[in-house]
């Protein structure tokens, strides 16, 4: 039995068709595992966020640096020890503001931590004014880009 050329064009049109519409659908499967995976490291990424910040040793530091502020203590009276407090926030801060910079978790995200970065910035200006001329002027530029923003 032999196929016409007629026959056998339109079933290799055919079979072409198939290949594309398998090729399409594949493309598609990945393209939603890909969403899915992203949501899922999102949502690992700012779970981690929330963890380290509420943790209790940052906690404790925050609380140093806002009682600061809500003292009125002058930035020259700080003992060193509320210095340290007060440079572990900026640090830990800017690194929360790195991952948003970099997209890794994104900005509106982290508006529940407005008050607390905004309140704690200014607090920590003078310190970081200081850090920034005796170290170097982008030390936790992050931090004060991010705040900005809000």
């Amino acid at each position: 039995m032999s196929m016409t050329t007629e026959v056998f064009n339109a079933w290799y049109i055919l079979l072409q068709v198939v290949i594309g519409v398998a090729v399409i659908a594949t493309f598609m499967v990945y393209y939603f595992q890909l969403l899915a995976m992203r949501k899922a490291t999102l949502g690992q990424n700012l779970f981690a966020i929330h963890t380290f910040v509420f943790e209790e040793s940052f906690r404790q530091d925050r609380s140093t640096l806002l009682t600061l502020g809500e003292s009125g203590k002058l930035f020259k009276d700080w003992t060193t020890e509320e210095r340290r407090a007060a440079e572990r926030v900026c640090a830990a801060y800017d690194l929360v503001a790195l991952t948003v910079s970099y997209g890794v978790v994104p900005f509106n995200l982290i508006s529940d931590l407005r008050y607390s970065m905004t309140k704690c910035h200014n607090v920590a200006e003078p310190l970081l004014k200081e850090v920034r001329m005796r170290r170097t002027p982008d030390l936790w530029h992050h931090f004060t880009s991010i705040v900005k923003r809000f």
